[in-house]
C-alpha cells in the first residue's frame, strides 16, 4: 500500500462491482486506509448513496443492466453526487469508451489489470486534489437540509430525478396532485379515518420517489420511441421490485426510519390495480395499499397529460375521461369519486406547474 502524509481518516470508498471476488480484492487492498463498502448491484449503491455520503466511488464499467457510462450520467445529474469523483476500473480498454466515460464525468479511468500501488497513489491523487471543493459540498449540503431524514428524502428525490428521462415536471406535479386528491379524500366519510395531516404531508413529500427502481432500467429501453418488446416491458415492471429493495437496504441502515415503510408501499405497489390485473403482485381492492392507489390515480392523471417519445399528450378534459373510465378496472371507485370534486384544483396545478 502507499504511504503518504495525507490524512485518510474517516474517507469513504463506495466500490460498485458485480464481481464478489473484485470486491473482496478492493476490500482487502484499502480498508486498511479508508472505509470501504461494497455494492454488487445499483440498487445495493443507490441505498450506499443515500444512507451514507462516500467521498469516492470506484466503478465498473460493465455493469448488468445499466452500464457504468450510464450510471455516470446518473450521478452527473444527482446534484447532491455530482461532485464525488468516480474512478472507472475496467477490462475495456476501447479508447472510444474511454474517452466516453470521461466525458460523461469520470474523474480517472484505470485498466484491468491493474497495478494496487498505482490504485492507491490514483485514490490519494484525487482525494488530495479535490478533498476541499468535496469539503465544501458537504458543508452547503448539510447546511440546507433541516433533519438526517430530510436528507435522505431528498437524495432519493435526486436520483429519481436524474432518471426521469422525459425532461419534464412530471414528479414535482405528481405530489401535488397526490396531496390535494389525499387532501379531499379525508374529508369524505369513506376515507377520513385513514387519512390524517402526517399522511398528507408524506404522500407530497415522497409520491416523487414512486419511480426510484428506474435507476436499473437501461437507457436504450428508458429512451426508446417505438413499441417496447415484451421482454423490455418486463425490465420495466422490475422497476417496482428494484425500488422496494433499494428501501429495503436503507432500511438496514436505519431501522427506526418507520417512514421508509411509507415510501416502500407506494413505490412497490403504485402499479397494481383494483381489479386485480396489475404488478407486481396482482394485489386487489383494499389490499392495495391507500398511498398507492392514490399515486396510481395521481401517475395516470399526469402521464397521460405529458408528451412521450412514444406518444403526444391528451388535453385536460380527455384524461379527467381516462381517469373516469378506470372507475373499479384501474382505481379505487371511491377515489375516483373524490377526484370528481379535485378537477378545479389539478387543472389549477397543471397550469402552474406545467413543462
Amino acid at each position: 500500500m502507499a504511504s503518504s502524509d495525507f490524512d485518510t481518516f474517516g474517507l469513504h470508498v463506495l466500490c460498485i462491482d458485480d464481481s464478489k471476488s473484485q470486491l473482496a480484492l478492493y476490500r482487502d487492498q484499502l480498508e486498511g486506509m479508508y472505509t470501504v463498502t461494497g455494492a454488487e448491484t445499483y440498487e445495493e449503491a443507490v441505498a450506499c448513496l443515500s444512507a451514507s455520503h462516500p467521498d469516492l466511488i470506484i466503478l465498473d464499467m460493465n455493469m448488468p443492466r445499466v452500464t457504468g457510462l450510464e450510471f455516470l450520467d446518473i450521478l452527473r445529474f444527482t446534484p447532491n453526487y455530482s461532485r464525488i469523483p468516480v474512478i472507472i476500473v475496467s477490462g475495456d480498454n476501447e479508447p472510444k469508451d474511454i474517452k466516453e466515460a470521461f466525458r460523461r464525468g469520470a474523474a480517472d479511468y484505470v485498466r484491468k489489470p491493474y497495478d494496487p500501488e498505482e490504485l492507491d497513489l490514483r485514490i490519494l491523487r484525487l482525494f488530495k486534489l479535490l478533498a476541499g471543493a468535496s469539503q465544501t459540498q458537504k458543508a452547503d449540503s448539510s447546511s440546507a437540509l433541516t433533519s438526517a431524514q430530510g436528507s435522505l428524502v431528498k437524495s432519493l428525490e435526486e436520483l429519481a430525478s436524474a432518471r426521469d428521462n422525459e425532461n419534464t415536471r412530471h414528479l414535482e406535479r405528481i405530489g401535488l396532485y397526490a396531496a390535494e386528491l389525499a387532501r379531499s379524500a379525508s374529508r369524505t366519510t369513506r376515507f377520513r379515518g385513514e387519512i390524517t395531516e402526517d399522511f398528507i404531508s408524506k404522500i407530497g413529500e415522497m409520491a416523487c420517489l414512486h419511480d426510484i427502481g428506474k435507476v436499473n432500467i437501461p437507457d436504450y429501453i428508458l429512451h426508446k420511441s417505438e413499441p417496447l418488446t415484451e421482454r423490455e416491458f418486463d425490465f420495466i415492471k422490475k422497476h417496482t421490485s428494484d425500488g422496494a429493495r433499494t428501501i429495503d437496504m436503507i432500511r438496514l441502515t436505519f431501522p427506526d426510519y418507520g417512514f421508509l415503510d411509507f415510501a416502500r408501499d407506494l413505490i412497490l405497489y403504485h402499479h397494481e390495480r383494483w381489479d386485480g390485473t396489475g404488478y407486481p403482485e396482482g394485489l386487489r381492492e383494499h389490499k392495495i395499499p391507500l398511498v398507492a392507489r392514490i399515486i396510481a390515480l395521481a401517475d395516470t392523471f399526469d402521464s397521460v397529460m405529458t408528451k412521450r417519445v412514444y406518444r403526444e399528450a391528451v388535453d385536460f378534459d380527455d384524461a379527467c375521461a381516462i381517469i373516469g373510465d378506470g372507475k373499479g378496472t384501474a382505481f379505487d371507485p371511491d377515489l375516483v369519486e373524490v377526484f370528481r370534486f379535485c378537477h378545479a384544483s389539478f387543472k389549477e396545478i397543471s397550469s402552474k406547474h406545467g413543462d
